[in-house]
């Protein structure tokens, strides 16, 4: 859970999303045909489309399938708004699921591997002292999600502020998904399959560019916050075996 790992991650997803683009402009002139039945497709399994898609978040993600999959996916199939809507709430069942495992079934297994990992040991420290602040935080950066869910799970984190932390994740999705959004327009505009203006398309990914700055902004910011919770656990640790 180092910082370097943690800018790791957030460059791995913007070089993926970058590379999806580009596919995207590659294959829509041979494929880009295919989107509107695949829409249709969609469309007509109205409500159940929605609840597969979240079914499969809950399942693949928890066994550590990467969420930006489906956000993706999410976003060439739902659209942003709707594909923001479902793949947020796979999250955060997805989240409650782990958080209960964890709890219920696994809670012995994580505290050894707390024990071994003294960087994701400090999680639980600081979230004794900080509470929803620190969870939030915590949500905000590129850190795999069901590890942080499985490891409080395992931790005296109560589940209404493991719950309301979740919500941070939001930001990330929606980047994902818009990821796909933009992804599908250009594979359309690429394969001529429906007209969309220059200046649409330049807004469309100009948005795009403007959702990914502000969220490595806002990843920066909560990085560098978290930074100073870990290097305040050494000192914290210090003073509480002193007390004793």
């Amino acid at each position: 859970m180092t910082p370097g790992g943690r800018r790791f991650g957030a460059g791995l997803k913007i070089v993926i999303g970058a590379l999806l683009l580009v596919v995207a402009v590659w294959l829509g002139r041979d494929f880009g045909h295919h989107l509107p039945a695949l829409e249709k497709w969609v469309a007509s399994h109205g409500v159940w489309g929605f609840i597969v898609f979240v079914a499969a978040v809950v399942v693949c993600t928890s066994l550590f399938v990467p969420d930006t999959v489906f956000a993706v996916v999410a976003g060439v199939l739902f659209g942003v708004f709707w594909g923001t809507v479902v793949v947020v709430v796979g999250s955060l069942l997805t989240a409650t699921v782990d958080f209960a495992v964890s709890r219920r079934f696994l809670q012995a297994r994580v505290r050894r591997w707390l024990e071994a990992n003294p960087r994701l040991a400090t999680i639980e420290r600081a979230v004794k002292r900080e509470g929803l602040r620190f969870l939030f935080l915590l949500r905000l950066t590129p850190i795999h999600p069901v590890t942080v869910s499985y490891v409080l799970g395992a931790t005296n984190t109560r589940y209404p502020t493991f719950l309301a932390a979740c919500f941070g994740l939001i930001p990330g999705l929606f980047v994902e998904v818009y990821f796909g959004y933009v992804a599908k327009h250009v594979a359309k505009v690429s394969g001529k399959v429906s007209e969309h203006s220059t200046v649409h398309t330049a807004l469309t990914v100009a948005g795009l560019l403007l959702c990914v700055a502000v969220l490595v902004y806002v990843t920066r910011l909560a990085r560098r916050a978290l930074a100073g919770y870990e290097n305040a656990a050494p000192s914290a640790t210090s003073e509480e075996t002193r007390s004793c």
